[in-house]
């Protein structure tokens, strides 16, 4: 994206100088919000996750300003492929209040006595400082990586579901030293890179990207064939959903290796290919 921001033609926003990027802009534009806006938002409030950032008194605005517009879609007008059904239950009670609590402790650095529900260990309570949030297309869930504290010291990183979260309440515990996530992150990615090439056709490399925005990656872009080679990481938790995305881009992704990789991805297409025939015969 960055040279059509600097090339002057597409979207003129940005300027370099001395290898930073500064904006053009001397003032932010003042625009109306258009039928289509406003439609889109319509559209966003039948999202029960937005409603999970938003507050009483934010919802209330929005639905009086959106009365009387019709939405430009609604929710039962996606249909979502290779995703869980058990996703989190956005309405259940308690849920947005437990979710709005950690987006507060976020903000402010505060702790949390948390009851956790583990599939492993059972019902267990703790000390937890809250550093990322994080959502799983695949699962449908939102999950926190959370410092666990004990007697003010860091125990670990650990990652918790908000749906397993039973309960949690400010705790007196304060924690102010420093925890970098993306290095716990990095210590607990893939052993090996996914080597692949994009294709630039049906804009495949900004689809790409932006899809893969949050991941860890290296890139080279050719500009005689408008592909690109990109190296990815990935945590190994989350290797089912890496591979669902890229399927996701058909023949526009290509899986260079590590060949145990690549092979789940053939064995997958295989498998895909099966239930068709099997539907057609």
């Amino acid at each position: 994206l960055v040279p059509k921001l600097l090339n002057g033609r597409d979207w003129p926003l940005l300027e370099e100088r001395d290898g930073l990027f500064y904006s053009r802009l001397d003032h932010l534009p003042a625009l109306p919000v258009t039928r289509l806006e406003r439609a889109w938002l319509k559209a966003l409030l039948s999202d029960p996750r937005l409603r999970l950032f938003l507050s009483d008194g934010q919802l209330a605005h929005l639905e009086e300003a959106l009365s009387g517009v019709e939405p430009l879609y609604r929710q039962e007008d996606i249909v979502y492929f290779d995703r869980f059904l058990d996703g989190d239950d956005y309405a259940g009670p308690g849920y947005r209040r437990r979710f709005q609590a950690i987006l507060a402790a976020l903000e402010e650095g505060t702790v949390l006595h948390i009851t956790y529900r583990s599939p492993r260990t059972g019902l267990h309570t703790g000390e937890y400082r809250p550093l990322r949030l994080e959502y799983s297309p695949r699962d449908d869930k939102f999950r926190i990586y959370a410092v666990r504290l004990l007697d003010g010291a860091a125990q670990g990183c650990h990652v918790l579901n908000l749906g397993r979260i039973a309960d949690l309440s400010p705790s007196e515990a304060r924690y102010g030293g420093a925890f970098d996530v993306a290095e716990w992150r990095r210590r607990h990615r893939c052993a090996q890179p996914l080597l692949l090439r994009v294709s630039g056709e049906r804009n495949g490399v900004e689809r790409f990207m932006l899809e893969f925005s949050s991941y860890e990656k290296q890139s080279e872009y050719d500009e005689e064939t408008g592909a690109c080679t990109v190296r990815l990481w990935y945590q190994q938790d989350d290797e089912a959903e890496v591979l669902i995305r890229l399927l996701g881009f058909g023949p526009v992704v290509r899986v260079l290796g590590p060949e145990p990789f690549a092979a789940l991805m053939r064995a997958r297409v295989a498998r895909q290919a099966a239930l068709l025939d099997n539907g057609k015969s």
